[in-house]
């Protein structure tokens, strides 16, 4: 075995030198004993070999590793040669470092989202998304246990099908209790997923249905409470004043299955035997189910399968499915029950923002490079005449590209392992366990690879090729003064200009209709008070308070909060809008028959007294809820317009029933609409019913403030903890921080489309300044000869100004007519504002005209005022 195979290689070529030397040796040898004198003998001798270093060339090449010897000389020369341009290579180093950064951050963004929607899991591609009916942005879990059994049971297209059922709880037992997520799960929960324990076991088949208090721990929950205690199975902890028994350890990574969310420990889906109403009723819609394709077998024939399954079950109990019951299934990568049905909507449009910015770096780098190239034409000649061909030169200018492109990758790498973690700044403080974040991993690394090999190719293809047709004879021959490289030099450093300003006008237009968008959504009104509203969750159910005890409590924590000082109105609700969080049930009119498989699917919140009054939501017909709308009071409701409109078009609906629940409730008065989850949603009907008649799993206190919010936010919090010190008192923070929530990615595509749109903009200006500039400084002898002829200052300006003109109408041109199918693409996302909005389309075209006219101004203000005689004597 050879440890140094080119030891070898080196050996040979001192024996071909060697040959070389002794062949030519021998020449001048015998032209000496012809009588030629040694200096005459070696010249002769020398041409009548010819080209050595070509006849080294090609000889090596015939060896088979003579490219590995021109390849590291073509890398050293490419150093040498960056090394002469210091600005040049830093400025381009800089710029494709920024401009990769920017990819790899948004890929490492959909990294840690999309493509790992359940970290740990194996092979997540085979993983689907179930959901009942016409798929839905926000949807509610679809399925009943008893549906989710036979499903699983029948199907024949699945290698295992989970659920789940995910909430809040608290740990107790220790000196103040701790909120953590849960997550009820079947059996074959960790199975279907493929997950291994650390420590223990998971869940066993018989142990589903059963009340068997077994707890799983989430590595994280494991680390920081109980210290890792290696010998955590088999010890009792308390979950909600409720002692259970940890069975095992998940392993580390591991959130759960809802993409996006945190988990943090799991128990089966009864396990204490306190849930038989859901476990044995089909209309008690509360798990959301994921399965595992079979080898071999597509989404759309399981989805096929699983109809078929759900046809029989809807047969066999029409009336606990009104409701659509087709099944929709859906990729990890975008299901809609976790965060991925948002990131899937926004991430990949960002993606491709940043795509269009490492474009027009590429272009910016390669009308620099070609500047260079025009610079270097000599050079270039003469190693062409000296035997170089065209592989050769083009190799060597793209060696120099490629040099630059991975040192900025190396740089773009440092850059995103730190910027791969600013994901989770975007998101405000909210109740939603959230576990989102970039990644740096292989994928990643590749990513920037990519990115890197692509913008060295981008930059160094175009001046490569025209370096490689570039004639030896004409550019030795031209003058100095001619070096600006002819018309095609001219055509291609013009074509680069215009593509920058193509590409970054869409760019400029969709950052104006994000940023309009969001300004639009913080000024719209959402039908309730935002900016003197305090809210706080109290964890009575979840710290395992019984019934009787919450609602002392619940009285006790609405009087003394109603009378703190700068507390005008106080109450009690299950659900804050605008945090994403929805309720949802099916509801029907008294006497109404509901058509086959209608379903009235309806928003649904408890609210107390006063609640409207807290948020300035006016009752526009009957009343509110009083302290008299108790349990042992006739069941009523309060519905919004919409509801009103739906159920009831053209009547009076106060004193109407309304079923929900399969319970029916009298409307007791109508409320004027307000936003639910999103500004820019389309209206759906609410309804609310009364706190006290049916207490929601939620308890959050409700209060108006006079002055600022955030001041009473220990005092709120301290007065609920005189009453119990042991309640869980979390997210304790104001309304308009709460409802931040609805508007971040709004914020998301903001931020960066209008980062990447500044970057866009400074690329595209400097670069037809620079073009410009180029082309001027080029033309001084003419402009010198045009001015000694009678040319005034002003012919000067007009002669620069319009080519930067020229070139920039074509760009907005051409850009105008790629943003009109760009914007068409984020239309879903605009609020407010239309795709094609005028103003926006106007106010970024003026704007890059101006700053590009600007741009072009400044070289024509210098060529100008240039001293004719100094200009004509300039070669």
């Amino acid at each position: 075995m050879k440890w140094f195979p080119s030891f070898g290689f080196q050996r040979r070529k001192r024996e071909l030198q060697e040959e070389i030397d002794a062949h030519l040796q021998m020449a001048i040898a015998d032209r000496v004993a012809r009588g030629e004198t040694a200096e005459t003998a070696r010249q002769a001798a020398m041409r009548e070999f010819g080209n050595i270093p070509l006849v080294q060339d090609v000889t090596r090449e015939m060896w088979g590793k003579g490219w590995v010897e021109q390849l590291g000389r073509d890398v050293r020369y490419a150093l040498r040669q960056l090394r002469k341009s210091p600005g040049f290579t830093i400025t381009a180093t800089a710029m494709l470092a920024v401009a990769i950064c920017a990819n790899s951050t948004i890929f490492s963004w959909i990294d840690g989202t999309m493509l790992r929607p359940i970290p740990g899991a194996r092979d997540t591609g085979e993983l689907v998304s179930l959901q009942r009916g016409e798929r839905n942005f926000s949807p509610t879990p679809p399925f009943s246990y008893l549906d989710y059994r036979d499903l699983r049971e029948q199907n024949r297209t699945f290698a295992g099908i989970l659920a789940y059922h995910n909430d809040w709880i608290a740990l107790t037992g220790g000196a103040q209790p701790e909120r953590v997520y849960i997550a009820n799960v079947s059996a074959n929960y960790f199975d279907v997923l493929g997950i291994k324990p650390v420590l223990g076991r998971f869940f066993l088949s018989d142990e589903e249905s059963r009340a068997i208090p077994n707890v799983v721990l989430g590595y994280s929950l494991w680390k920081t409470r109980y210290a890792k205690d290696p010998a955590i199975v088999g010890k009792s902890i308390e979950v909600a004043r409720h002692p259970v028994t940890v069975i095992g350890v998940a392993p580390e990574g591991f959130v759960g299955a809802a993409p996006g969310l945190r988990d943090d420990l799991w128990v089966t889906l009864d396990p204490l035997g306190t849930d038989v109403w859901r476990m044995t009723h089909r209309d008690s819609d509360w798990l959301i189910a994921i399965g595992r394709l079979r080898p071999g077998v597509s989404r759309g024939q399981a989805a096929q399968d699983l109809d078929t399954v759900m046809h029989h079950i809807v047969a066999a109990y029409p009336d606990q499915h009104l409701g659509d019951n087709w099944i929709t299934l859906d990729p990890m990568w975008r299901s809609p029950f976790g965060a991925n049905g948002y990131m899937a909507a926004t991430l990949p449009i960002l993606l491709a923002f940043a795509g269009v910015v490492l474009l027009l770096t590429s272009a910016n780098v390669a009308t620099l490079t070609l500047v260079r190239f025009v610079s270097r034409r000599r050079e270039l000649a003469i190693r062409q005449s000296l035997g170089a061909n065209r592989i050769q030169l083009v190799r060597q200018m793209m060696l120099e590209g490629a040099v630059l492109s991975i040192v900025a990758g190396v740089v773009a790498l440092v850059l995103t392992s730190w910027t791969s973690k600013t994901f989770a700044w975007f998101f405000p403080a909210n109740s939603i366990p959230l576990a989102l974040n970039g990644t740096m991993d292989h994928r990643v690394v590749i990513g920037i690879a990519v990115f890197s090999l692509l913008a060295g190719m981008l930059c160094g293809a175009l001046p490569a090729w025209r370096s490689s047709h570039a004639p030896a004879l004409e550019v030795l021959k031209a003058e100095s003064a001619s070096i600006s490289g002819g018309s095609r030099n001219r055509k291609l450093l013009n074509g680069l200009v215009v593509a920058q300003i193509a590409l970054s006008l869409p760019l400029l237009i969709c950052s104006g209709l994000f940023l309009q968008t969001l300004r639009n959504l913080a000024a719209a009104n959402p039908g309730f008070e935002q900016d003197h509203v305090l809210t706080a969750s109290v964890g009575l159910n979840i710290a395992g308070y019984s019934n009787d005890e919450a609602q002392l409590i619940r009285h006790k924590i609405l009087d003394r909060t109603s009378a703190l000082p700068g507390v005008e109105v106080a109450s009690l609700t299950d659900w804050i809008p605008m945090t994403l969080i929805q309720k949802r049930n099916d509801a029907y009119p008294e006497g109404y028959v509901p058509h086959p498989h209608e379903s009235l699917l309806v928003e649904n919140a408890e609210v107390g007294p006063r609640y409207f009054e807290s948020l300035h939501i006016p009752i526009l017909e009957g009343r509110e809820f009083t302290l008299n709308d108790d349990e042992k009071a006739p069941r009523v409701l309060v519905v919004d317009q919409t509801a009103a409109r739906r159920f009831w078009p053209g009547q009076d609906p106060l004193g109407k029933g309304l079923k929900v629940w399969g319970r029916l409730f009298t409307v007791v008065g109508v409320a004027r609409n307000s936003t639910h989850t999103f500004v820019n949603e389309s209206p759906e009907p609410m309804v609310y019913m009364s706190y006290f008649q049916h207490p929601g799993y939620e308890t959050m206190v409700q209060v108006r403030t006079a002055g600022n919010p955030v001041d009473l936010e220990p005092v709120v919090e301290n007065t609920i903890h005189e009453i119990d010190t042991r309640l869980p008192v979390f997210d304790v923070r104001s309304m308009r921080e709460s409802t931040q929530m609805a508007s971040t990615f709004a914020v998301i595509q903001s931020t960066l489309a209008g980062m990447f749109a500044l970057i866009g903009l400074v690329l595209a200006v400097t670069g037809i300044y620079g073009v410009v500039a180029y082309r001027t400084q080029m033309r001084t002898h003419e402009i010198g000869i045009r001015m000694a002829l009678g040319a005034s200052r002003v012919d000067v300006l007009r002669l620069v100004l319009l080519q930067g003109l020229w070139l920039t109408g074509t760009g907005l041109g051409l850009g105008l007519a790629f943003a009109l199918g760009l914007t068409r693409v984020i239309a879903r996302l605009l609020y407010g504002i239309g795709a094609n909005d005028p103003v926006t389309v106007v106010s970024v075209v003026v704007l890059l005209g101006a700053m590009s006219l600007a741009a072009c101004y400044l070289p024509a203000h210098r060529a100008m005022h240039r001293n004719p005689v100094t200009a004509i004597r300039e070669l």
